[in-house]
């Protein structure tokens, strides 16, 4: 062997344990985690030093459930539906209601005309005083509502001599009946419980929903970090090639085109990794946004295994989202909105009447002790009426465009019904195949790597030119972030399922949440 095939010998092998050294501490940046389990809560340790959250992805939304602020919004919008529900309730039911008017002291000079036409002038002291009590009871099916009511008043006169004069109702009972007359009541019975169904619906929805963002937005900030790994690891690599580059060209083995085009790569990746870097700040910023951390925290995510697989029933889901997704209920509700509509419009412009009728006791008297003695007959009956005789065709206008808008939300529901159908049949579908592409993404990022490994040892013997070396490397990183991005399309779409159906397919039951706050 000539000097100069030693000399060559001796810088491979230097060069060889140099990238080897570099590419060894440049793996300890890409620590690939293949479980879920893993939680940390931030604490401060013996030293006073603030220690790192680390989340996987199933803590990630457990946390985010107990302190998101979307999560937080989702309960008090449950909670404004029951208080809403129970006002419609109390609105069914007896309501007793306390009134009065004291003293009412009134003190003028009034004019007075005498029987022979002169106009005098008075003037009166006195004062007005009452208290009454009622129950009222709205009768829904009607619309009616029924009055009992029991009230006393005092009338004071204050002149030389004051007398007090005294008036009692025991009791008397009234009930005013709108007739041919819009019924509000009868619809809020049909739609306030609805709305409530769908409230409580929603409430899991929105949960599972929050789930799903934070799924999204797990694997943008974990393929952010991969990045960021992956380029520290080019910016390592590619420095020491580009030091081999420059011992090759210094011997002759390459031309200057491969070394300038080692050195290019070496720029551009140092590029790389000030881009990644920003990149996975401001993404890492929005993710603890979402889970409610504060931004000086420290926060470390590790890489979700696969969930389980199981078994997928297109019909069984269909069904489930049907029984489970308020889609459905609101389906129904804007039905019945759209009729309530129609029905105002029509009762509303025709012959419309309100009966009212009471009867009861009252009695006056100047002492009080005698107020209830031997009452009086109090009776009280009209009935009021509108008939539109003639306004240029308004009434059927209305009529008209209440028809039309109750029809175009029919059809809008239908199309709608449809959309939301392929949408559960389609998500179903697809969901195996992405447990599939998961695997096939794996093998292909394992692949990689092991081609990128046999590259670097032909470029180092000198088999391969550094062009070849760095389509290698272009390839490795690619099948990484395809494998990240593979893991991210399957947990979002099983997300998907879950908040589509409200069905937890992997304990076969029903997604629960408490809602006693």
């Amino acid at each position: 062997m000539n000097k100069r095939n030693i000399s060559r010998a001796l810088l491979g092998a230097f060069l060889l344990g140099s990238l080897w050294t570099s590419e060894s501490k440049a793996q300890e940046l890409l620590p690939i985690a293949e479980t879920n389990r893993v939680y940390s809560s931030s604490t401060i340790d013996r030293d006073g030093e603030l220690s790192t959250r680390i989340f996987g992805l199933e803590q990630s939304i457990e946390y985010a459930k107990l302190n998101s602020p979307l999560s937080r919004a989702a309960r008090f919008a449950l909670l404004s539906a029951k208080w809403r529900y129970r006002s419609f309730r109390a609105d069914l039911l007896p309501s007793f209601s306390l009134n009065g008017d004291a003293p009412n002291y009134n003190k003028s000079i009034f004019s007075n005309t005498l029987d022979d036409g002169t106009v005098t002038f008075s003037s009166r002291t006195q004062s007005e005083a009452s208290i009454g009590v009622s129950i009222d009871q709205n009768i829904m099916p009607t619309g009616g509502r029924l009055s009992l009511s029991s009230g006393l008043t005092r009338l004071g006169i204050f002149q030389n001599e004051n007398t007090y004069l005294w008036q009692s109702t025991p009791l008397v009972a009234s009930y005013r009946q709108p007739l041919n007359q819009f019924n509000i009541l009868k619809w809020r019975a049909m739609t306030e419980p609805l709305r409530f169904q769908i409230a409580q619906k929603q409430f899991v929805e929105d949960m599972e929903n929050l789930a799903f963002t934070v799924t999204q937005n797990f694997f943008d900030l974990l393929l952010a970090k991969i990045n960021v790994e992956v380029a520290e690891f080019n910016v390592t690599v590619n420095d020491s090639i580009y030091n081999i580059s420059q011992g090759r060209f210094q011997v002759g083995s390459i031309a200057e085109n491969e070394l300038l085009q080692s050195e290019l790569e070496f720029r551009n990746a140092r590029n790389s990794l000030t881009t990644a870097r920003i990149n996975y700040l401001r993404i890492e910023e929005e993710f603890k946004a979402l889970l409610g951390l504060d931004d000086d925290e420290e926060l470390e995510i590790i890489l979700p295994s696969v969930a389980p697989s199981f078994e997928l029933d297109v019909e069984k889901a269909y069904e489930l989202a049907r029984e489970n997704n308020s889609t459905a209920l609101q389906f129904e509700l804007n039905e019945l909105l759209a009729d309530q509509t129609y029905d105002q419009a029509r009762k509303s412009t025709g012959l419309s009447a309100t009966l009212q009728a009471s009867f009861g006791l009252n009695q006056t008297s100047t002492d009080f002790d005698a107020l209830y003695d031997d009452p009086q007959n109090r009776q009280f009956f009209s009935v009021g009426f509108e008939i539109p005789v003639f306004n240029w065709g308004k009434n059927q206008a209305e009529i008209k465009s209440a028809r039309n808008d109750q029809m175009e939300t029919a059809n809008t529901i239908a199309y709608q019904k449809r959309q939301f159908e392929l949408s559960i049949k389609s998500t179903v579908r697809e969901f195996p195949q992405l447990r599939d592409q998961v695997e096939l993404a794996r093998i292909s990022d394992e692949i990689a790597t092991r081609r990128y490994d046999v590259s670097k040892n032909r470029y180092l013997i000198g088999r391969i030119d550094v062009t070849n070396l760095f389509i290698a490397q272009n390839e490795k990183d690619g099948a990484r972030r395809n494998y990240i991005q593979s893991l991210r399309s399957y947990w979002t779409g099983y997300y998907n399922l879950r908040r589509l159906t409200l069905y937890d397919f992997e304990q076969n039951e029903p997604i629960l949440y408490n809602t006693d706050f």
